[in-house]
């Protein structure tokens, strides 16, 4: 316990100095700006797991972006002989709207963005134990959801972000690489 709380102090003392050390980063999109962003999903939208997502944004306009997404999800359960597997494959494209100037933010370094996404899912199904085989009950097809985070901007090229969603992952924490 000592040790969880002494990472926790650290990690806030590391997460105050970059932000402090980052004032003249600056959030505001603009039209033909790209962002990269990478994260980790926890939770998955028919399942368990834990879920890398990869995103671009192509800003169309200033508070429009559009790209697409791809993520993996690895789920495993087992217990009392019973082992099933799961893993989903989804891609497709998604739309963002930057709410920041609309809302007045006057903080440079945050993004507030929401949007909503289309695309496919592929998943595939292993189930060890006993009474043989059984279908998989996640066919794959069409997916569509929804999305809002927030970003904040450590320089002018490099941000964290976390967004709360519905049909991916509940919750995904990431980076961005703005070019």
């Amino acid at each position: 316990m000592k040790t969880k709380k002494s990472f926790l102090a650290l990690a806030g003392i590391v997460f105050l100095s970059l932000a402090s050390l980052t004032t003249q980063a600056q959030a505001q999109l603009e039209k033909g700006n790209i962002l990269l962003n990478a994260g980790v999903g926890f939770g998955y939208y028919y399942a368990g797991g834990v879920s890398l997502n990869l995103n671009g944004e192509f800003s169309v306009t200033p508070e429009l972006a559009i790209g697409p997404y791809f993520a993996y999800t690895a789920y495993d359960h087992g217990y009392f002989g019973y082992d099933y597997n799961y893993s989903f494959i989804d891609f497709g494209v998604r739309g963002s709207y930057h709410f920041s100037k609309l809302l007045k933010i006057n903080v440079e370094q945050l993004d507030i963005y929401g949007g909503a996404f289309l695309g496919f899912v592929a998943s595939s199904y292993d189930y060890d134990g006993p009474g043989g085989d059984y279908d998989d009950p996640y066919d794959g097809g069409i997916r569509g959801g929804i999305h809002a985070g927030a970003r904040y901007y450590f320089s002018e090229k490099f941000a964290g972000y976390g967004e709360l969603g519905v049909g991916l992952s509940p919750l995904v924490l990431g980076v961005t690489l703005k070019l």
